[in-house]
């Protein structure tokens, strides 16, 4: 009984001692694979350079437009204040020549070699100055109450007459009781002043509407909307009461201007009569306590 308790003992340790042999296999494998594959990780290539090169391209190509985009801003500004500058030149030269033709009466054709330079650097020089004539003058819209004027007479021959028989005006309106209104002024213009001789009102029921004028006498007409507003107020004049081809309006000029600022041009074009509003019939007041001034060359009046 000894003897087999002392074999049975002996083979259990065989045991013990031939899984604690296998258990250390299985170890030694296990840091063996460890080993290899961190060897294996460590032997694979980086990509954390051309990440890098990327984060940095990106991060510049940013840069780069926010600086485009904040340098063309400053530009546009730039541009924008010379642009604002050389408009009010282009305004100062069409003030000048409205000042000369309408208070100097001076002759359409001396307006294109006018101009002038200031102190900041900003200019203007008149152009495309003249007459327009056309056979027909169209206003989009005029409501009720408003004036509408036309003239009838030569510019820079007032000692002429407009050569107008008859004036035919009409309309797109609402119908009855809508009417549009001339009132006309005739005058003389041989003392060389406009001196209204004669002013009427002609009420325009129908639609078309027309008036006979005396050819040996000038005219400014004011056409005006009542009980209605209206659109495309169309007006012809004819030389004859009879004849039906109507002729062009003498009474109109252009005046343009280009102003000048720091590589920047603006250009003004303004159609307007030749002769002013006539009294007691204005398109607007300024109200100032002292008298208007506009001629450069003389010397302004005192004002207290």
């Amino acid at each position: 009984m000894n003897i087999e308790y002392q074999i049975s003992n002996i083979e259990r340790r065989n045991r013990n001692v031939g899984s604690n042999v296998m258990d250390r296999k299985q170890i030694f494998r296990h840091s063996t694979f460890d080993i290899r594959h961190c060897s294996r990780q460590q032997l694979l290539p980086g990509n954390i350079l051309p990440l890098a090169l990327v984060i940095t391209a990106t991060i510049l190509l940013a840069g780069f437009s926010l600086g485009i985009i904040v340098l063309e801003s400053l530009k546009r500004t730039a541009e924008t204040d010379a642009s604002t500058v050389a408009y009010y030149a282009a305004d100062a030269g069409i003030e000048k020549q409205l000042y000369e033709v309408r208070k100097k009466y001076a002759d359409i054709s001396d307006l294109s070699a006018m101009g002038e330079s200031y102190a900041n650097g900003s200019a203007w020089q008149a152009a495309s100055s003249g007459f327009i004539q056309t056979q027909s003058k169209v206003f989009p819209v005029l409501n009720e109450g408003d004036f509408q004027f036309v003239d009838l007479f030569y510019p820079d021959n007032v000692g002429a007459s407009g050569g107008i028989g008859r004036v035919q005006w009409s309309w797109v309106g609402p119908g009855a009781p809508c009417e549009v209104e001339l009132g006309y002024s005739e005058w003389d213009f041989g003392s060389g002043e406009v001196i209204p001789e004669n002013f009427a009102i002609e009420r325009g029921i129908a639609n078309p509407s027309s008036k006979n004028l005396n050819p040996l006498s000038a005219y400014r007409l004011r056409f005006r909307p009542r009980k209605c507003d209206i659109t495309n107020l169309e007006v012809k004049v004819f030389t004859n009461p009879i004849d039906v081809v109507p002729v062009p309006f003498p009474g109109d000029i252009t005046l343009g201007s280009e102003g000048t600022y720091d590589n920047t041009t603006q250009a003004i074009s303004v159609t307007m009569p030749r002769q002013d509003v006539l009294s007691g019939v204005f398109s607007y007041v300024i109200f100032t306590e002292c008298t208007l001034f506009k001629d450069p060359s003389g010397v302004a009046p005192f004002c207290p």
